[in-house]
């Protein structure tokens, strides 16, 4: 285990970093023009599907008044309708996504880098080992979803509350599905450009981890304790999968696979956050999710099937388990 460890600070994720990615100017640059594009971009989302919402919801005619509680509606927890949760959705997909998005396009602008490299090791995307991490994190995160459920006192899935009729409830099951591109988005920024250019100044692999899990957890605004410690924890996992296996895919679809069991069995997205105690059991779920994030990983590293099935080479793969005797 010290091997792979250690390992990660050669991942094949960091390839090719340089003088050039410690250049202060250059990582300004790519801060301040980037957030300012991106804000322009989530604005521009914001005001998209605002109009879509307010139109949907009769409110049109009265204007920018309509608008107003339009915007009302989806930020008041006690409004749980079908399409004040599905717009809830997609605000919260394509203002917070295209946000990520243009922010880390026009960093690898600044930095002279192609997106892709962000991405992944690989020569092209490994869109098999995205889905490979739906599924395995599906299977991985069950038991913890059962278990919230059972000690947690939750009585209806929101899948099932969300609307009395069937169609309604496959639509949401399927709007659930713009979390996918979401996650990547999230593991673009914070696994892709901000891990690369955390690794430039190269610190050892246990403070890269760290360090990136924590910016993870703060940038989200949210300090309350369960909720930081959580959001750090699947950081760590999600830059241990990232280095372990040389690009996002993997943790993107685990990431997407974690928000998409919660808004469909746990609870509905919310706009407003809750802010619940920490707890043993709290501490208990953490921990069983990092340790689940760690063998989920591994089972791909270790099972040629896996392997095969998600794209991955050996190549790819960190230190010591990226030998060439498999080209699988």
């Amino acid at each position: 285990m010290a091997g792979v460890w250690s390992g990660l600070g050669r991942s094949a994720f960091l390839a090719g970093l340089g003088e050039k990615d410690r250049e202060p100017l250059r990582l300004i640059g790519a801060l301040v023009g980037g957030l300012i594009v991106a804000v322009v971009a989530a604005v521009a989302s914001w005001v998209l599907v605002m109009v879509v919402f307010t139109l949907i919801s009769g409110q049109g005619a009265a204007g920018l008044a309509g608008m107003g509680r339009a915007t009302q509606a989806l930020v008041d927890p006690a409004q749980t309708g079908l399409t004040v949760t599905l717009a809830r959705l997609g605000l919260t997909s394509l203002v917070d996504g295209g946000f990520l998005l243009v922010f880390a396009a026009f960093a690898a602008v600044v930095g002279r880098e192609p997106l892709h490299r962000s991405v992944t090791a690989a020569p092209r995307v490994r869109w098999g080992l995205l889905f490979v991490g739906l599924g395995l994190a599906t299977i991985a995160l069950t038991p913890i979803i059962v278990a919230e459920r059972v000690f947690g006192g939750e009585t209806t899935l929101p899948l099932l509350a969300v609307s009395p009729s069937w169609g309604g409830r496959l639509l949401y099951g399927a709007a659930s599905l713009l979390l996918i591109p979401a996650a990547a988005a999230e593991e673009l920024v914070f696994r892709g450009w901000l891990l690369r250019r955390v690794a430039a100044f190269t610190p050892p692999p246990g403070i890269l981890v760290v360090l990136t899990a924590i910016l993870f957890a703060a940038a989200h605004f949210d300090f309350n304790p369960d909720a930081f410690l959580t959001r750090a924890l699947m950081g760590a996992g999600f830059a241990y999968m990232t280095l372990r296996l040389g690009g996002i895919e993997f943790s993107s679809g685990v990431h997407a696979a974690n928000n998409m069991l919660i808004v469909l069995f746990l609870e509905p997205l919310n706009l407003q956050a809750e802010h619940p105690a920490l707890s043993a059991f709290s501490l208990l779920e953490d921990i069983t999710l990092l340790v689940g994030y760690f063998l989920i990983t591994e089972a791909v590293v270790h099972i040629p099937q896996l392997r095969r099935w998600a794209g991955v080479r050996r190549a790819e793969l960190s230190p010591p388990d990226n030998g060439v005797m498999d080209p699988a």
